[in-house]
């Protein structure tokens, strides 16, 4: 997957409303967006992650070292 459809699906699963998000963006994830993150990572990289990984999440950067640098374009 490109980095850029990557971060597009992110937005929109959490719900950001900023037009430039990068590695840098600081995220919340809530109830809804766990599921949502945990069905997207199964769906398109074959990765698990746990609740409590997501409660550790505080940027785009950590869903990304999540999905490893190298399964994005």
């Amino acid at each position: 997957m490109e980095k850029k459809h990557f971060l597009e699906e992110i937005k929109e699963i959490l719900l950001l409303e900023e037009t430039n998000i990068n590695t840098e963006t600081y995220i919340e994830i809530d109830s809804m967006a766990s599921l949502l993150l945990i069905a997207f990572f199964d769906e398109n990289f074959s990765k698990s992650i746990s609740q409590e990984k997501i409660k550790e999440i505080k940027q785009i950067k950590d869903l990304i070292n999540f999905v490893g640098e190298d399964n994005l374009e």
